[in-house]
């Protein structure tokens, strides 16, 4: 379902068109597979340690159908080295996400009262962020520019915080001077540094480790005191 929904999609947004970049291709696809994603998040699964396989596994697989998707509708001359190294940088951004999902659904779980609706809910809520935190470029453009006077790292700090900046630097595409961003973002009139591919990596590692165990340890947390509010029905109680 994800694979069609990436090809659907790709296709309607124009991410397919022949007189687009490849770079910027490998940029939109994953982009759009990065979005539709946590919609088709699995949730967590019983024990802390399925929970993290199913993280790293279902962000594998949304990877693997981006590099599908190049395959299929890239351009003929879409190189496997640069898919490669987007598809990677998805694969990074992915685990945050779903990490941030698993974490949500519990709380969600104790306000739906329903493990599907849970599900949804943390996989949309975390799709929202992700698509308002890509989008930071475009938005927060105008803000940008005004504190940009004061304070000089204000422009490089939004476009770093971008994961759209990060598919970008992983796919080599120049993100502010694409058509649509040159014409609708104030940002690529103004000098930016678009930050290197080995400190994103390890960034993406330091916060997957980090949420990994907490997340991991909310849930371990969660499952004790399933554990002693609800006691063993099957042992004999005394007489």
């Amino acid at each position: 379902m994800l694979l069609v929904a990436a090809m659907l999609m790709s296709t309607v947004l124009g991410a397919t068109a022949s007189d687009l970049q490849p770079s910027a291709q490998r940029v939109a696809v994953t982009a759009i597979v990065g979005l539709l994603a946590p919609l088709f998040w699995p949730g967590t699964a019983s024990t802390p340690g399925r929970t993290a396989l199913r993280i790293a596994g279902w962000s594998a697989s949304a990877a693997c159908v981006a590099a599908i998707t190049l395959r299929m509708l890239g351009h003929p001359g879409q190189l496997a080295s640069g898919a490669l190294g987007s598809c990677g940088m998805l694969m990074l951004i992915l685990l945050l996400t779903h990490t941030l999902a698993a974490g949500l659904e519990p709380r969600w779980r104790g306000s739906a009262g329903d493990a599907g609706r849970a599900r949804e809910m943390a996989g949309r809520t975390v799709s929202v962020a992700l698509g308002m935190l890509g989008s930071l470029p475009l938005w927060f453009g105008p803000v940008g520019e005004l504190l940009s006077g004061r304070h000089d790292w204000v422009i490089d700090a939004a476009i770093g915080m971008s994961p759209l900046t990060h598919l970008a630097v992983a796919s080599d595409n120049d993100l502010l001077h694409n058509e649509w961003l040159y014409q609708n973002s104030n940002l690529a009139s103004l000098p930016v540094s678009y930050p290197d591919l080995t400190p994103l990596a390890w960034s993406y590692a330091i916060f997957c480790t980090v949420l990994t165990i907490v997340a991991l340890a909310l849930l371990r947390g969660r499952r004790i005191r399933i554990d002693t509010d609800c006691p063993d029905l099957t042992k004999e109680k005394p007489r």
